[in-house]
């Protein structure tokens, strides 16, 4: 069994969905009423519904997306901060160990960008 797809709203959905594609690589797989579902290169899925209400999220809900190598962590960190996204948490490391932080997209969602060895 596979966890396939994560369903999210979002204020402003062509927003929401440039920043998936920004910095995750995720691209339109088909637009579905005023939503969109998007895909990246591993197949995941990203639902994304407009609306007009608050996005709350519990204080420990996140997403996580685990990069190939501490570097392109690091790479992603400085990308995020050179697009001025929302870091919630800067960059902790051990080098040979883990690489890892936090940003939130344009609604708020948080998202742990990490690698871990093995």
């Amino acid at each position: 069994m596979t966890i396939n797809h994560v369903h999210l709203a979002a204020h402003d959905v062509a927003r929401t969905q440039d920043f998936y594609a920004h910095y995750f690589g995720f691209r339109l797989e088909r637009q579905h009423g005023r939503g969109v579902f998007l895909r990246d290169a591993s197949g995941f899925l990203i639902a994304l519904d407009p609306t007009d209400q608050p996005v709350v999220f519990p204080p420990w809900f996140h997403l996580g997306f685990c990069l190939g190598s501490a570097a392109e962590v690091h790479a992603l960190h400085q990308k995020a901060l050179d697009g001025h996204a929302r870091i919630v948490r800067h960059m902790l490391a051990e080098p040979g160990q883990y690489a890892s932080f936090y940003m939130a997209d344009p609604d708020g969602c948080p998202l742990e960008v990490s690698w871990h060895a093995e």
